[in-house]
């Protein structure tokens, strides 16, 4: 039986303690006891002792000693141990406890003694932070202003009985400071909260020595053999293409060395088994490495050769048969050597359909990703659209499945605002998973404190307990945060919850904004957040969060302002709209100035951000049909519209994900005209598309002299941007030139065509 399956049923072997009396510890701001670890604590067991010290002095004024060995048996005291070390504080275990796992915590009151235990050295740290919990603590983002601090006058403890494991075994939401330890500090605090948070896999000790055993006094941490999308790191086209093309896909007759691996071929396989053991071995001797990252590569290209197609197309609907196929192999040849070994993949993209024809072995773990399914909606909606597709497959893996993942994107990547799904999604969707025999979970989630903290403390306590009381959480979520201002904070975040009703449909695009924030509810929540200011103008603490919340929501406010008056330039091109819509973009610009070392949003990200915020910003004062003496350069990244809709002319092609793209069956074009201005001409020309093509597809990329008369330089091949072409001594001594890039579809999906477009040159 592997590790992950003997962990899994210890989870379910949770059992109530027999209630006992009240324990006083402090009385009147004074210390009445102390906490007791044993003579030679563990790191852990000692951390625990300490920060329920730091916390109990911090809400009562009275300081317990940390004293080591059993307590007198009349003296009030708290003892912390991991369960098989009780007997060193003079405690014995009861059979509840000592069948927890090493997450489990126990804690009860014992005659005069508070027991806080845990099965293992994470146990006990989570068991110290259950009992602070207890006391009214709460930790809603990282640093000072996220902690809820109860003031307490005594310190007694009644009836207490609580021994549980966690509800699932991999809670795994981001694994260190994503701002790459820019600033220290914060990462430690992320990581802090993260403990607190239960979450446990993948974490890091802060750099510097300073934080040596940060992570280890916490209870270290699960881990694994490797990164997402391993392939390409285990088997680098950039190593091994040159020499091996034969191990890469063959897409349209041609081996390419981006896409998957050619499954098929031995090598490949052996390759992947030699990785595969090497993880094992590893495995075998660290017991926090949980699994073995046996991921395809991100995207398609899927190997067309005769032999995997022979595989892969056993069934059609999916490309997992030939995926489990490889895996399954290795995963046998693994389990002759490590029984207890377990490798991982993706149930992902073009894999996640079930196939009919072949199920994973017992030792691999399949980890479903909820990817471009729906981002709002909760999957057991039956209105939710594609979550139902969603639901279907998960429904189908779970009984075929021992070791079941599942992949999420709580704070997603493609913008910084809120992803607001806490009180619509979590309650349904984690119980049901649970219901599957889901083991654990992971979430591309992205740091984005200041509009997504909610999200992140309601998924990482129902990942802990799949039973939390939403509604309750988030009520007292309100009252203890908010305190005078939490009658407007309630409905600040209630209308985020709500937004888009029941059924919304988001799919990840950019676009999908203007839908999650329209302007009624941003007046509304504008209203709600200065009214809950006004409230709090007296409570310093409560200022300080509402200032915090402010920076994501006026981040959010300049995004959308940005985002309406490029779309009504776009309806109504003029003077006045153009000019409106650049004051917007440079507001929302300017405002990465007051981000900057906030932490609303993680640092590393702002940049990406605030350049994608200039590049719009900058075509405000560019104009291809009117372009000025001297050199110039133009990239339209066309996901989310780009800056088609502003330079260009688009037929019969609409806004999607990735790009450009064309409905079932229809034909469309981008459009431009390069020009100079009056008096000038243009000395040279460059420029390439970007985009997408398969069979069904014809495309051809053109130029005119007159707009009416085109010429093809390219006609039914996937354009790149490797592939620059050059019409400098076309267009010498012209005034204007058009490119197009035309497309038509047979297909009867919706299919996206382009993707990016870069011009450049000089004007004379």
């Amino acid at each position: 039986m592997s590790r992950l399956l003997s962990a899994l049923i210890a989870m379910l072997m949770v059992a109530a303690i027999t209630r006992a009396g009240a324990v006083t510890l402090v009385e009147d701001g004074a210390a009445l006891g102390a906490i007791h670890v044993p003579a030679d604590p563990t790191q852990q067991e000692q951390f625990a002792g300490e920060e329920l010290q730091r916390y109990i002095e911090q809400a009562t004024g009275a300081r317990l000693e940390v004293a080591v060995g059993a307590p007198n048996a009349d003296a009030p005291a708290i003892v912390v141990a991991q369960v098989d070390r009780l007997a060193l504080v003079g405690e014995q275990a009861t059979e509840a406890e000592q069948a927890l796992s090493i997450e489990g915590v126990a804690n009860r009151t014992a005659g005069n003694h508070v027991i806080v235990a845990g099965g293992g050295p994470r146990g006990v740290v989570y068991a110290a932070y259950d009992l602070l919990e207890h006391l009214g603590f709460r930790w809603y983002w990282p640093g000072e202003t996220g902690q809820v601090t109860p003031s307490l006058a005594d310190l007694t403890f009644e009836d207490l009985a609580v021994a549980r494991d966690p509800s699932f075994i991999r809670r795994h939401s981001m694994g260190a400071a994503s701002d790459g330890w820019a600033d220290v500090a914060w990462g430690a605090d992320v990581v802090d909260w993260l403990v607190k948070a239960r979450q446990n896999f993948w974490l890091h000790n802060p750099p510097g020595e300073e934080y040596d055993g940060f992570l280890e006094r916490r209870g270290g941490t699960y881990t694994k053999i490797g990164s997402g999308h391993n392939w390409q790191h285990i088997i680098p086209a950039s190593e091994y293409f040159a020499d091996h093309p034969e191990w890469f896909p063959m897409v349209d007759g041609k081996r390419r060395p981006e896409g998957q691996l050619c499954l098929s071929n031995p090598e490949v396989l052996q390759r992947l088994t030699d990785y595969a053991l090497a993880g094992a071995a590893r495995m075998a001797a660290d017991p926090d490495v949980m699994f073995i990252d046996m991921t395809q590569n991100d995207g398609a290209g899927w190997c067309e050769c005769p032999a995997c197609r022979a595989i892969d197309d056993r069934d059609p609907s999916t490309h997992a048969d030939i995926v489990l196929w490889a895996i399954n192999q290795i995963a046998e040849r693994v389990k002759q050597q490590y029984p207890q070994a377990v490798l991982f993949t993706f149930a992902y993209a073009g894999s996640a359909g079930l196939p009919s024809w072949i199920t994973p072995a017992d030792n691999v773990m399949i980890e479903q990703t909820n990817y471009c399914f729906n981002y709002g909606a909760s999957f057991l909606n039956p209105n939710s659209g594609r979550g139902a597709l969603y639901r279907e497959q998960i429904d189908a893996w779970a009984p075929v499945t021992a070791l079941h993942g599942i992949y999420e994107y709580f704070g997603f990547y493609n913008w910084l605002e809120a992803l607001p799904v806490t009180l619509y999604r979590l309650p349904e969707e984690v119980p049901y998973y649970k219901q599957l025999g889901v083991h654990g979970f992971y979430s591309e989630t992205e740091q984005r404190w200041s509009s997504n903290h909610l999200l992140y403390y309601a998924f990482a306590r129902m990942w802990w307990d799949h039973e939390t009381d939403v509604p309750a959480m988030f009520d007292e979520f309100v009252r203890l945060f908010y305190g005078p201002a939490q009658e407007p904070m309630r409905r600040f975040y209630l209308a985020l919850e709500t937004s888009g009703g029941p059924d919304r449909y988001w799919s990840g695009d950019v676009n999908d904004l203007p839908g999650i924030f329209p302007a009624p509810l941003r007046a509304q929540c504008r209203a709600d957040l200065d009214e809950a200011k006004r409230l709090a103008a007296a409570d310093p603490l409560v200022t300080a969060r509402l200032a915090f919340v402010e920076l994501g929501w006026r981040y959010t406010e300049l995004h959308l302002e940005a985002m309406e008056a490029h779309e009504a330039f776009n309806r109504t091109p003029s003077a006045e709209t153009r000019r409106a819509a650049a004051e917007a973009w440079r507001r929302y610009v300017d405002y990465f100035d007051e981000l900057e070392g906030t932490h609303a949003f993680a640092e590393s990200d702002l940049p990406r951000f605030r350049r994608r915020a200039e590049s719009q910003a900058a075509v405000y004062a560019f104009d291809l049909a009117e372009l000025p003496p001297g050199e110039f350069e133009y990239t339209d990244s066309l996901m989310s519209g780009g800056n088609a809709f502003l330079h260009g002319v688009v037929d019969a092609m609409y806004a999607g994900k990735w790009g450009l793209c064309l409905r079932p069956g229809q034909s469309g074009a981008l459009t431009y005209e390069v020009a100079a201005e009056e008096g000038h001409s243009l000395a040279s020309l460059r420029f390439w598309f970007h985009g997408g093509l398969v069979e069904g597809v014809s495309n051809a990329i053109e130029w005119s002299l007159d707009g009416e008369t085109w010429e093809a330089l390219v006609t039914d091949a996937a354009p790149t941007r490797d592939v620059e072409h050059d019409l400098s001594a076309q267009v010498a001594g012209r005034p204007r030139v058009w490119l197009r890039a035309r497309y038509a579809s047979t297909l009867d999906r919706d299919w996206c065509a382009l993707y990016r477009v870069h011009l450049s040159g000089e004007v004379r």
